[in-house]
């Protein structure tokens, strides 16, 4: 199986020293170029940063290009856009993302997902 994921669910499983699973659960894992950003970020607490420079082959950075067409709400960040683009994009299975607002818009668009978080987002409408 083949994951997208966007920043908050591989933060909190560093955090919990339990990102080893995603490699167990996935063969591979992409992050576009702005999460691997926000989780290097200097802001980012340094166990994160230390552990994403020493991921193992199974965490793969991978652009995702965002294009004039692709319409998102100012709410969502950047890395949230452009980990439901690159889920979009690329062969996937799952996107791995927790953010509530980013969990309904990848439902809105038809993409199977997962995350660390327990709250379901409603799709719009309902």
């Amino acid at each position: 199986m083949i994951a997208v994921s966007n920043t908050t669910p591989l933060r909190y499983l560093i955090a919990i020293d339990q990102e080893h699973l995603l490699g167990q659960l996935f063969e591979k894992v992409f992050v576009p170029a702005a999460v691997h950003a926000e989780l290097t970020d200097a802001k980012t607490p340094e166990k994160v940063r230390r552990r994403i420079f020493s991921l193992p082959a199974w965490f793969e950075v991978h652009s995702a290009q965002l294009t004039a067409s692709a319409s998102f709400p100012v709410t969502l960040h950047q890395g949230e856009r452009e980990a439901i683009l690159l889920a979009e994009s690329l062969p996937s299975d799952v996107l791995l993302m927790d953010e509530q607002t980013g969990r309904a818009i990848a439902l809105g668009r038809n993409l199977p997902l997962s995350g660390t978080s327990l709250s379901e987002p409603t799709p719009s409408g309902s």
